[in-house]
């Protein structure tokens, strides 16, 4: 069997275009285009294994956003904290929860992402005195 580089599509061995996608299939077998160092990854290998990590990114706990949160309201309470006073405390605190409530990729962890944005946020403003 002769795998197409492009599509994946497996083909008859001496096949010289893929039946699926028409891409030029190379006449050289796998092991000998190895063994000169001619062999590449293929685009489909490549795209499933960025779809895999993708996969499994979405499944754990969104601690970029809960951080990326936290710096933002850290940053616009020192920010509007010390121009506006409490008023300004309370519009940075209402900014960050809308950012990490639009950036959630799983909204039905945003909730609890939000939280532990306002923890890490009360944690670095204590750590720091800010």
């Amino acid at each position: 069997m002769v795998y197409c580089p492009s599509c994946g599509e497996r083909n008859r061995e001496g096949s010289r275009f893929c039946r699926n996608c028409g891409t030029l299939l190379e006449e050289k077998p796998l092991k000998s285009r190895f063994m000169s160092g001619d062999f590449r990854e293929s685009t489909v290998k490549r795209e499933l294994q960025r779809k895999e990590f993708s996969d499994a990114r979405k499944e754990g706990f969104e601690w970029d956003t809960a951080l990326r949160g936290a710096l933002v309201l850290v940053i616009l309470m020192v920010i509007l904290g010390r121009i506006f006073g409490f008023m300004g405390a309370i519009a940075a605190l209402m900014v960050s929860v809308i950012y990490v409530l639009s950036s959630s990729r799983r909204k039905s962890q945003s909730l609890m992402i939000v939280l532990v944005a306002l923890v890490m946020a009360a944690t670095a403003s204590a750590l720091f005195s800010i």
